[in-house]
């Protein structure tokens, strides 16, 4: 530890936005977040070509807002399109970038124009470059993975970034070590991740983006299997159609016609709407099973279950959910979303020797079980 202000930006570009920050250390200066509309961005054949459109945007907001981009010791950026790696902060290299330009993962977004911001900006600038804790990271125990149906596997869709952060502010409240705690962390929003994190590792979650564990304002969560199939091939859907119905169309919006839990709230308060009751504690009810599965994993050795996301604004939804956990062990609330921060943290915790700086490999962390004796 250094007695120096380490000058941080951090970057993280999504789909309607481009939210960056500046700290001096781990402490804000200021958060801006750029809304795009879609004409925008319509002129875009691809994400990858909206990469110098969106650096000129931070560039050029930056130092509006007196930041001298000469003196910044770091840029980090979320990550994104990368294969999947453990938790923690990399510095950006060859291999990272490529893995982001070429989608390597398999999921186009935004979030991989992130590492490829900050890097041209460090070049450009002589700082040093950064992601932390991607989207991509895969932190699961083998039991975790394993399904009824012999090489379809689960895989590890969680909002890493924010829930590592709020563990580590609860740690740093309470004078507790992470990598020495069990946690049930909940990210609840338009997506959702109800998390075991064992000492340091996330080692079960729902998926977070393919239709798994509970619902949510936009997703479908389960489905049973058959049901599905038989919307499948009901010949009323094509593939994408339906895609699109399980992933962003459904939860209280196919229910409700609305995933704004304060417009539901209002119809329930003002209208005495029964349905939307009904629907809306079902999401809650979900979210509780979702909590007591992550206990059972932690063999019950669980030292807090923290909530936080979007949804953990409504004292509705927080309270019930309590109603149904507080049982399992103490429950605490951290609202919001907080990805910059944890991108400025995790590099003045590299840059201070407070963690290790990894290299990405692009060798996934999980590669199937053909090492195992007898798995044919």
């Amino acid at each position: 530890m250094t007695d120096k202000i380490y000058n941080i930006v951090a970057i993280n570009p999504g789909s309607t936005s481009t939210k960056f920050g500046f700290y001096h250390n781990s402490e804000k200066v200021f958060i801006e977040n750029i809304y795009h509309n879609k004409d925008e961005l319509s002129r875009f054949g691809s994400i990858q070509e909206q990469l110098s459109y969106r650096r000129l945007l931070v560039e050029n907001r930056c130092e509006c807002n007196g930041v001298k981009l000469s003196e910044v010791d770091a840029f980090v950026g979320r990550g994104g399109g990368l294969l999947s790696s453990n938790g923690g902060v990399y510095c950006i290299t060859d291999k990272i970038i490529y893995d982001c330009e070429t989608a390597a993962s398999g999921v186009e977004h935004p979030a991989q124009l992130a590492s490829q911001i900050a890097r041209q900006l460090a070049n450009k600038y002589g700082a040093n470059a950064y992601i932390v804790n991607p989207p991509d990271t895969d932190e699961f125990q083998d039991l975790a993975r394993v399904t009824g149906i012999k090489g379809v596997y689960r895989d590890s869709h969680v909002h890493c970034l924010n829930q590592k952060e709020v563990a580590r502010r609860y740690c740093e409240e309470k004078g507790l070590n992470y990598n020495k705690c069990n946690f049930v962390v909940c990210h609840l929003g338009g997506g959702v991740s109800i998390t075991a994190h064992r000492e340091g590792q996330m080692i079960d979650s729902n998926d977070n983006l393919i239709g798994d564990g509970p619902m949510t304002p936009l997703r479908a969560g389960t489905i049973p299997a058959t049901k599905l199939l038989d919307l499948a091939f009901s010949g009323d859907y094509t593939h994408e159609e339906l895609e699109d119905i399980i992933v962003r169309n459904s939860g209280l919006s196919s229910h409700l016609g609305t995933s704004d839990v304060k417009e539901i709230m209002r119809r329930i308060e003002e209208e005495n709407d029964e349905y939307a009751r009904l629907v809306l504690d079902a999401m809650i009810y979900q979210f509780s099973k979702a909590v007591g599965e992550c206990a059972c994993v932690l063999k019950g050795k669980v030292d807090a279950i923290l909530i936080t996301g979007g949804l953990a604004r409504s004292e509705y939804i927080v309270r019930s959910l309590k109603q149904y956990v507080d049982w399992i062990a103490e429950t605490w609330v951290m609202p919001g979303e907080w990805e910059i921060a944890a991108l400025a943290s995790g590099a003045y915790q590299a840059m201070t020797g407070q963690v290790p700086v990894l290299t990405y490999t692009g060798v996934p962390v999980f590669r199937g079980f053909r090492s195992l004796k007898y798995h044919l």
